[in-house]
């Protein structure tokens, strides 16, 4: 991970070297023909139902679509493929689907193509994203009652059917065209509904997509869309500034003032969804069973001055284990920061002496992340933590960390699938298959089961107060905070977006000429 001064270095001396490029070809009606959009990694993959991060999903959004999507400014649910749909019973949904709209390939979407989505997705043998939003032991079944009406039943109440049927890990896919890809992942091709077509993957170096000429909504933005991979923040910025590319996505903050500096640029900012905690394995690891010592941790870290001297205040504090911004969230109130109690904690729990823990971070993944975690570790270390840093590559970090394999504590960030506080309380119940530290139990684990069962809204939000307030007391994390999304900008970009959950919104952007 770099510093701030070597990022500040590269930056300088990368706009020194730059030389002007070329210009893209101007499209007929005044804009350019291609949009450009600088991203830190290449896709995972570009199957519909394989991805994990929002930067691959945001790609495959633009190719794929789903039943419904959520407004890029509200986040209110929308019909999409679907035309609309109905509660009929706790266990049963009715969605009425949109006609006339075919795959890339030219086969029709129907009821056959939301079938086979959501077995593909959910029933079968894949790792699939689709699985954390919407869980297999929910007992989804799909009945085509006609070609453009379907049934979902579940073996239990699911009032989050609509949202879950908005998460970007349910792209709808061609039950011809990926027949024999049921239970295998597609590594050449994309065959969906949306605005924009698949036109190649070079490497690790880019994606191009390119307008779908038959598309049954508006018509797209932008005729082409290029997503070139730049894993250097500095290197990207100066592409940004030399009018190589027109979005540079993940702008760390200490290079935003080198934005602001420019009259052809400008930062866009978005408070990001993603959740930033140190996980606790309370399961495995013999001193953080104990709840004191939890509690000890939480209350040893100064947040407020590490989000404003490492981060220039771009944030927000988070409190329990959904973000400020979601359905159905609450804030319990903070952790003060407060080392003698932190001592006192510790002490009643049988250590006064102190204790060792290892904690895990990755490399390169979040901003200033390992950072982060050398200023976490000096906090701990001043009330008697001793603390062994410990990174991984994220590939391997991640594989770790979903599959429960930290011992300690480890530093992540979620995403939130579903746009709802059951996204995150859901995983910590017994029964969740991934990302297993903590299992609630007693009325905490009632509240969170009945939570997920309960169609009335009201009831729903006292439920979920109880489970988050109950998690934030059981300190199930170190509490850390949400991060401002950074985004650096050319003027002549207009109607880029980043929905709250941190899905790039590219559908109606593009560059004047």
């Amino acid at each position: 991970m770099q510093t701030r001064r070597q990022l500040l270095k590269r930056a300088a001396a990368a706009a020194a070297l730059a030389t002007l490029a070329p210009r893209a070809a101007t499209h007929a009606q005044g804009r350019k023909g291609t949009l450009t959009i600088a991203l830190p990694s290449p896709p995972e993959t570009i199957d519909p139902h394989q991805f994990r991060s929002v930067l691959s999903g945001s790609i495959i959004g633009l190719m794929g679509e789903g039943l419904l999507t959520r407004d890029p400014v509200t986040m209110e649910l929308k019909p999409l493929l679907a035309e609309s749909w109905r509660n009929v019973n706790p266990n049963t949904w009715e969605v009425t689907l949109r006609r006339g709209v075919k795959f890339h390939n030219g086969e029709d979407f129907t009821g056959e193509s939301v079938r086979f989505t959501i077995e593909r997705a959910i029933t079968s043998k894949l790792n699939t994203l689709a699985k954390l939003t919407w869980p297999p032991n929910f007992g989804q079944e799909v009945t085509v009652v006609n070609p453009y009406l379907v049934r979902i039943t579940t073996k239990i109440p699911d009032p989050m059917v609509p949202a879950r049927l908005a998460a970007e890990s349910m792209n709808m896919a061609p039950a011809k065209g990926l027949a024999e890809y049921a239970e295998k992942f597609v590594t050449d091709r994309f065959i969906g509904t949306g605005p924009y077509r698949f036109v190649e993957l070079v490497g690790t170096d880019r994606v191009v997509l390119e307008a779908n000429p038959t598309y049954w909504g508006a018509r797209p933005a932008s005729p082409r869309i290029v997503w070139q991979v730049i894993p250097d923040a500095a290197t990207r910025l100066a592409a940004l500034q030399r009018g190589d590319i027109d979005v540079m996505l993940n702008l760390p903050i200490p290079l935003a003032a080198n934005v602001e500096a420019d009259p052809a640029l400008r930062v866009y900012a978005e408070l990001s969804s993603l959740t930033h905690g140190i996980l606790l394995n309370a399961r495995e690891s013999p001193q953080l069973k104990d709840r004191r010592v939890r509690q000890a941790l939480n209350m040893a870290v100064d947040r407020q001055a590490i989000l404003k001297n490492l981060f220039n205040g771009r944030g927000q504090l988070l409190n329990t284990v959904t973000g400020r911004n979601v359905n159905n969230t609450m804030d319990p109130g903070p952790y003060p920061y407060d080392p003698a109690r932190a001592k006192q904690l510790l002490a009643e729990a049988g250590y006064a002496g102190g204790l060792e823990l290892i904690l895990w971070q990755s490399i390169g993944r979040w901003t200033l992340a390992e950072e982060t975690a050398q200023v976490i570790a000096g906090y701990w270390d001043k009330v008697g933590v001793r603390t062994k840093l410990q990174v991984l590559e994220w590939a391997e970090y991640n594989k770790r960390s979903g599959t429960s394999q930290f011992k300690d504590a480890f530093y992540y960030a979620f995403i939130n699938g579903t746009w709802d506080a059951s996204y995150t309380v859901q995983r910590f119940k017994p029964s969740f298959a991934s990302f297993r530290y903590f299992d609630a139990s007693g009325d905490l684990l009632k509240a969170i089961q009945d939570y997920e069962q309960t169609f009335d809204g009201k009831r729903r939000k006292e439920l979920a107060a109880y489970a988050l307030k109950g998690l934030h007391d059981e300190a199930v994390w170190v509490f850390l905070w949400q991060l401002d999304q950074l985004t650096g900008v050319s003027k002549k970009v207009k109607g880029f977006k980043i929905r709250p959950d941190d899905v790039i919104w590219a559908r109606d952007a593009y560059v004047e000429a």
